[in-house]
């Protein structure tokens, strides 16, 4: 699935799980979550979906292989020089939550190709509903947002 957005965090400062933040958006919000999985291939990857009218998915990414390296070149994208507080911050971050789409990808099988139609645009950061959740869970976290489909990066 694309990923409409990120909320990078630094894992040493805080023990995240995904029913800690089902409980923290059910108490601030009058959302409900749910506890789902991804799996393929006898992988299995937790996920939480907030049931806001546009639902969407959460799943923690805290691979220390490609995640921070991942997290720093968001900084780099948005063109922040490496003494900016905000590209700092980034750079300290080793471990994300992916938001993204409930819609399922579709893929299109050519007889030459494999096409796939992924939807995570759908979820947009800006929404009211979904803002307000993301800013509570990163101002929880002291974690830093980019916005995949707006273009945007936004310290909480």
């Amino acid at each position: 699935m694309i990923t409409s957005a990120h909320i990078c965090y630094e894992s040493s400062n805080t023990n995240l799980e995904l029913q800690l933040l089902g409980t923290l958006i059910e108490q601030n919000t009058s959302w409900k979550t749910m506890s789902t999985e991804w799996s393929d291939c006898d992988i299995a990857i937790p996920q939480l979906i907030v049931l806001t009218p546009t639902p969407f998915i959460i799943q923690i990414e805290n691979d220390p292989e490609w995640v921070p390296e991942e997290n720093k070149e968001f900084a780099e994208w948005a063109g922040l020089s490496e003494e900016n507080e905000l590209f700092l911050k980034l750079s300290r971050c080793d471990a994300r939550l992916a938001i993204q789409s409930t819609a399922p990808d579709q893929i299109a099988l050519t007889g030459k190709e494999i096409i796939a139609f992924a939807f995570g645009g759908v979820v947009d950061p800006k929404n009211s509903d979904i803002s307000n959740v993301l800013a509570i869970i990163g101002k929880e976290i002291s974690g830093v947002l980019n916005d995949c489909v707006n273009e945007e990066l936004l310290q909480y």
